[in-house]
Formats: structure tokens, C-alpha cells, sequence
């Protein structure tokens, strides 16, 4: 038999088609980069500016080191470079700089699953797969995707801290750390996307060893400020900080990144090589026993699908909770060292340690409020694999279908904070001694759930109106966060529309039960004309 020779245009090889993936990769993102790119640097700039406005004098600015250097501060800000003289610029690295790592790291992470693990599960990709197209071609795309992302919203940022009135090489190493951090968690989700067949599982893997990387690095500077604990040197966070920009600036920390990058994405090539398309190399268990009666419906199919999300997003919010409250005495001592800083807070060290953890019980509840929020995205994914159609073809009602998704996240929502309230306020009873109850915390963190309500509420009215949109609620989500953090010094009314500005925060604050019963009734609205709105539209399908 004589052999025929396939034409070029149909011979395909590990690469073949990269570059047209790559172009509907970028043309796909491009609304999704632009509004991520803008919506930091806007973020930037504001920040900026509000430290100027309220920092702007030497002493201002001691005082605000001062506070910093504290170990509860410390966790949630980073090594604490250049507080002996604390400019703008250190301010700007130590206080902001990493809650602009840890949106892009999600953005980044996020991007590629879509790309890879997503785009297979939903037979997407097998399409893709049938033309000449060769296997390593969508990983290519799906990290290009992320990396050109990452370098628009590190280049803005760039842009930002310059016209903010930064200098150069400073805001160069801060924007370089923020780009390397995205590149890593590109890398880490690439890896991810070919361990497990199933695109939630991919992401919150990656949010797990996210997560795992804030850990390291908060404990590592508390026990060692300024990057001299070797639990710092495990965290892609901590590399980044370890530039100490403004103060020493130095960009060889970068480097261990761009190398983790580089290893992961080789690691990532290999894998893909070594199974099968729609499979992951972590086989999935089979022949699982029938479930019983009482878990069988359309909540318990919901809740089991989302358990891998639900148990990453939950420990790494209930960890975190449990670090706060280890801190808690160390807090106290802390000011109590320093009379000035006592006489901030309404009781001296125990009323100041009542309010420090009121503000990291709001922030663990914008963290649960992003999962709540973004747990609606695995409706979303359903609709767009056209899963959903074929579940609502059965005899299952829209409202059914949704509010289980909807239903689900609220539960687990309520069971993170109720644990992370239970494991705070066990952690920081210890660490002061019975200065504050654990019921205090506990009570706290229960009071925020009509404001996690609200964003839940929001997403299903976003995925029932402007399904088509519904990527943009990391905006909001976004936007909390930043208010959160740094609420006080922002313009007024930038926070009215977050709903922990409402928030009693207990146990710093009176019980106000008002703006609770409102919160829920905006919630339940919300949530009600959501429903009421994917009911009348048409399903992808």
C-alpha cells in the first residue's frame, strides 16, 4: 500500500493552531481585561490620593507607622518596609499593594481555568480538538490570555502610582510584584486545569494554594518583619513585597517568581500530555453508592457539586479567622506599650482589640461575601454547557433550579461565618484572657450576613437579567473589598453602595438591629427578582 501524504494545512502537531486560539483567547478577554485594567487603576488612584489627603504630614504619617507595626496589622498588610521614616510610597507598598496582588492572582487564576478546564468540561475545546489543533495549543492560549491580561493591569497600575506622584523605579518594582503574582497563579491554575475533569474543582483548588500563600506569608511577617522569616520566602505574596519598593527597591525577588512561573507552565505541558481530552489525571471515584432519599433533589445535587469550592473557600476564611484572633493579645500589648495609640479607641487595649476584630470580622465576611457571589458562577457555567437546559427540560421549574444554586451558597455561607466566628472568638478569648466572649465574635460575625446576603442577591440578579455580563460582578466584588479595607480614607459616599458600611460592627459598636432588617429585605428583593427574571428569559441551550 502505497502511503499518501497528508497536506500541511491538515497535519497536526502539539502546537498546530496556536495562534488563531490565541486570537479568540484575546478577543474573548478583551472587554474582560479593559474593564479589570481600568478598574485598579481607578482603585490606584483613589487610594492615592486619600493617603495624601489624610497622611499629609511627617507625624500623620509616623502615627499611622505605629499602627502598622502592630502584629494584627502586620498579617493583613505585609513586612513593614520603611516605617522608621514612612513615606507615601511605603505606605502605598505595605498598605495597598497587596490587596492589588490578590484580586489580579484571582483574575489570573480565573482566566485560565476559563480557557482550559472550563472550555473542555462544557465539549467546547473537543471541537476545537477535531480540527487540526494540537494539544498543547489551548494550554498556550489560556496562559497568554492571563499574562497579557496581568501585564495590562500591571502596566495601568504602573501608569496610576507615577501620576499619583510616585517615583519611577518604586512604582515599577510594586507594578513588576503584581505581575509576577498573576503569572504564578496563571501557572498554578495551567496545573490545575489537568489534575481534576471539572473546571469549579480546578479554580478552587487554585484558591486553596492562594489561600495557603496569604497564610504563609501573614504568619512568616509576623514572625519576622521585613521578609526575614523563611515561611515569608514560600509565598509568591511574600516575593513580591520582598522588593521593598519606595524603601530599598530591589527587583531580583521577582526573578524566583518568573522562575516558578516558568517551572509550572513546563510541569503544566507534561501534564497534558499524559491523559485524555475531558479527563483530568486525578481520576474521578466511581460506582458511588446510591444516595439516600434525603439527599437527593436538585439541593443535593447542587450541594455536592459545589462542595469542593465550598470546603477551599471555608477553610481558608475559617484560617484566617483563628490567626486574627491568635493575634489578638499581641494587639492588645502592642497598645497598651503606647498610651497614644490607646486613647484612639473608645476602652483603652481591650475596647481597642473589640474594634480591631470588628474590622477583620467584616473583612472575612467580604471574602465569604465574594465566594457567595461567585458561587452563582457555577449556574452560569451549567447554562453555558447547556447542562442546565437539559436539567430544566426535566420536570424541574426555573425557580427550583436557581435557587438551589442561590440557596446552597447562602447556607454554606452562614456555616463560614459561624464557624469563623466560632474559631476567632475561641482563639482571641484565649489570647486576652476573657476580654472578649466568644459569643461577642461570634454575635459579630452572625451580623453580617444580611450584607453577604445582599451580594448573593445581587449575583442572581445579574446571572437573571445580564447573564451575558455576569464575569463583571468581580467589579463589585472588587469595590467592596476596597471599601472595606480603606473605607476611612476614601472620599465620602464613595462606600454607600457596599452593604458593610451598614453593618453594625460588633463587638466594637451597639447592637443596631435597623440596618439589619434592611439588609435582609434588600437581599430577599433582590434575590426574588432575580429569580423572577431568569424565569422570563431564554436559557442557553
Amino acid at each position: 500500500m502505497t502511503a499518501v501524504a497528508l497536506p500541511a494545512t491538515f497535519r497536526s502537531g502539539p502546537a498546530s493552531g496556536t495562534g488563531g486560539l490565541v486570537r479568540v483567547a484575546l478577543r474573548l478577554d478583551r472587554f474582560r481585561t479593559i474593564v479589570w485594567a481600568l478598574s485598579v487603576s481607578v482603585i490606584v488612584l483613589g487610594a492615592l490620593s486619600a493617603l495624601n489627603t489624610a497622611y499629609a504630614t511627617p507625624e500623620a504619617r509616623q502615627a499611622r507607622a505605629t499602627l502598622i507595626s502592630s502584629p494584627a496589622a502586620t498579617a493583613l498588610a505585609g513586612p513593614g518596609y520603611g516605617l522608621d521614616d514612612y513615606t507615601i510610597g511605603a505606605m502605598t507598598a505595605n498598605e495597598i499593594g497587596l490587596w492589588i496582588m490578590i484580586p489580579v492572582a484571582i483574575m489570573s487564576l480565573l482566566t485560565v481555568t476559563r480557557h482550559l478546564r472550563a472550555a473542555e468540561e462544557d465539549g467546547r475545546l473537543e471541537l476545537v480538538r477535531s480540527a487540526p489543533v494540537g494539544r498543547d495549543a489551548p494550554v498556550v492560549a489560556g496562559l497568554v490570555a492571563a499574562f497579557v491580561a496581568t501585564l495590562a493591569v500591571g502596566l495601568l497600575t504602573f501608569l496610576a502610582l507615577v501620576a499619583g506622584g510616585l517615583e519611577a523605579t518604586g512604582s515599577a518594582a510594586l507594578a513588576g510584584g503584581v505581575v509576577m503574582v498573576g503569572f504564578v497563579f496563571a501557572g498554578v491554575s495551567t496545573v490545575a486545569s489537568q489534575l481534576t475533569a471539572h473546571g469549579r474543582t480546578a479554580s478552587a483548588l487554585s484558591m486553596a494554594v492562594l489561600g495557603v500563600a496569604f497564610l504563609l506569608r501573614a504568619i512568616g511577617d509576623v514572625n519576622g518583619p521585613q521578609s526575614t522569616s523563611v515561611l515569608t520566602w514560600l509565598s509568591p505574596f511574600g516575593w513580591a513585597q520582598a522588593t521593598a519598593a519606595f524603601v530599598a527597591t530591589r527587583f531580583w525577588p521577582l526573578a524566583i517568581g518568573f522562575v516558578m512561573t516558568a517551572g509550572l507552565v513546563v510541569l503544566a505541558f507534561w501534564l497534558v500530555g499524559r491523559r485524555d481530552v475531558g479527563t483530568g489525571l486525578v481520576a474521578e471515584r466511581l460506582g458511588r453508592p446510591a444516595a439516600p432519599r434525603s439527599l437527593t433533589g436538585m439541593v443535593a445535587l447542587t450541594a455536592r457539586s459545589q462542595l469542593g469550592p465550598i470546603l477551599s473557600w471555608g477553610f481558608a476564611i475559617v484560617a484566617m479567622g483563628a490567626v486574627v484572633g491568635l493575634l489578638a493579645g499581641a494587639l492588645v500589648d502592642f497598645l497598651a506599650s503606647d498610651p497614644t495609640l490607646s486613647q484612639a479607641f473608645p476602652d483603652g487595649p481591650n475596647g481597642a482589640a473589640a474594634g480591631a476584630l470588628a474590622v477583620y470580622t467584616v473583612f472575612l465576611a467580604v471574602t465569604t461575601g465574594a465566594y457567595a457571589a461567585t458561587a452563582l458562577g457555577a449556574a452560569r457555567a451549567e447554562e453555558v454547557a447547556t447542562r442546565g437546559a437539559a436539567v430544566l427540560a426535566l420536570p424541574v421549574s426555573r425557580w427550583r433550579w436557581l435557587g438551589a444554586q442561590a440557596g446552597v451558597a447562602g447556607v454554606a455561607s452562614v456555616v463560614i461565618m459561624l464557624v469563623t466566628g466560632l474559631a476567632m472568638g475561641a482563639t482571641a478569648a484565649g489570647s486576652l484572657d476573657g476580654a472578649v466572649s466568644v459569643g461577642q465574635v461570634v454575635g459579630g460575625a452572625l451580623v453580617t450576613l444580611p450584607a453577604i446576603g445582599c451580594m448573593l442577591g445581587l449575583a442572581v440578579l445579574v446571572l437573571g437579567l445580564a447573564p451575558r455580563v455576569f464575569g463583571l460582578i468581580w467589579a463589585y466584588v472588587v469595590y467592596v473589598f476596597v471599601v472595606g479595607l480603606f473605607g476611612p480614607l476614601l472620599p465620602d459616599g464613595s462606600d454607600a453602595l457596599s452593604p458593610f458600611t451598614y453593618t453594625p460592627q460588633l463587638p466594637a459598636e451597639a447592637m443596631d438591629w435597623t440596618p439589619v432588617v434592611v439588609l435582609t429585605v434588600v437581599a430577599a428583593v433582590l434575590m426574588v427578582a432575580g429569580l423572577a427574571a431568569f424565569r422570563r428569559r431564554d436559557v442557553t441551550g
